[in-house]
């Protein structure tokens, strides 16, 4: 099933692959389909009634779909292609096959389950570091999915004068498609966790040692640590973006700076310095720490399930977004930087 629906991904235009039934059919057999295969595993008495759902979903939604359009899948390919064959006339025969083997494989573990054999309580992988990179893995896709609609907040933010730039109303991967993946957006979530939130904490420690031995007020500890946080956040979040435009923006054709005031050498400016470093700051005092806290106090079994159905679909919506069809070219309104200091165009780009 999984098979299917990622091939499925993979294959498509993403251009002309909208937010449709078949579109959300598809995320939630992913979804129902990973989750089951890891309640089964489990025993858990979740496994039979998920399965069922997931099957029963699946190609009843395709049947309603197929009867609403002349299609089992929304069609973003040439009606003649082999793709169609494969996606219309051999997939309905692999997912009813694929829904009855979902609900044997759950029908099993509950037999197993009412049998006596214990249901399994653990964490998914039982090593010293998989809370760490479950948490790594949880933040990584779900500020890769915030951080587009971050951008899009920029972006009005350059429309209604608030920051200085230029944007493309007319980008349809940034406006239309809110569930692209922007990798450099869950990247950063996990550099601030591994690297900018520990900083955080060892200035915080730092001043607040020196303000028990008398020597900074204790009134000013907090504001202290917040500024000299703020420095090093914006040291670090300009060095990775300059980093990043020398290596793979060199002819300024993700994004170009040059246009804006107080900028170096094109790939960072100032305005845009201070905006990243604000966000990480509060990410680091204010949001990191409340979602460290919601990780660690929560069971294994809820975190490891979260990872399981986010994962598949993760995988899904990068199948679709970051592999191309060979037979396709990039658009061109999606090849380049719609306009000097316009952030929201780097990562669809």
């Amino acid at each position: 099933m999984l098979g299917s629906w990622y091939a499925y991904g993979a294959a498509s235009d993403p251009d002309a692959l909208p937010y449709d039934l078949s579109f959300w059919r598809a995320g939630a057999s992913v979804v129902g389909s990973a989750l089951t295969a890891w309640l089964a595993h489990r025993r858990s008495k979740a496994a039979l009634p998920v399965a069922v759902a997931t099957a029963v979903g699946t190609v009843a939604l395709g049947a309603i779909n197929r009867r609403r359009t002349g299609a089992y899948v929304t069609r973003t390919w040439r009606r003649d292609s082999v793709r169609e064959g494969v996606f219309n006339r051999a997939m309905p025969v692999a997912h009813a096959a694929a829904s009855a083997a979902l609900v044997g494989l759950a029908a099993y573990a509950e037999r197993d389950r009412r049998s006596g054999a214990p249901t399994l309580v653990g964490p998914l992988v039982d090593v010293p570091v998989w809370p760490l990179a479950r948490k790594l893995g949880l933040y990584y896709m779900t500020f890769s999915i915030l951080g587009h609609w971050v951008e899009i907040l920029f972006c009005l933010g350059i429309k209604h004068g608030i920051f200085k730039g230029g944007y493309d109303r007319g980008n349809h991967m940034l406006w239309d498609q809110w569930l692209f993946p922007f990798p450099a957006e869950g990247t950063a979530a996990v550099l601030a966790e591994l690297t900018l939130l520990p900083v955080r904490r060892a200035l915080h420690r730092r001043i607040g040692r020196q303000s028990e031995m008398g020597y900074i007020a204790g009134r000013y500890v907090k504001p202290l640590a917040i500024c000299l946080s703020f420095l090093f956040n914006q040291v670090v979040c300009t060095s990775i973006d300059f980093g990043t435009g020398m290596v793979a923006n060199r002819n300024y054709e993700l994004w170009d700076y040059r246009d804006m005031k107080f900028h170096f050498m094109g790939q960072v400016c100032l305005q845009n310095s201070l905006f990243y470093s604000v966000i990480a700051t509060w990410a680091t005092w204010r949001l990191l720490p409340r979602l460290d806290a919601l990780v660690d106090g929560a069971r294994d079994t809820v975190l490891d399930g979260t990872l399981v159905g986010l994962g598949s679909f993760f995988v899904f919506l990068e199948l679709i977004y970051h592999v191309i069809p060979r037979n396709r070219a990039l658009p061109a309104d999606t090849a380049g930087d719609a306009g000097a200091g316009a952030t929201c165009d780097r990562e669809d780009s």
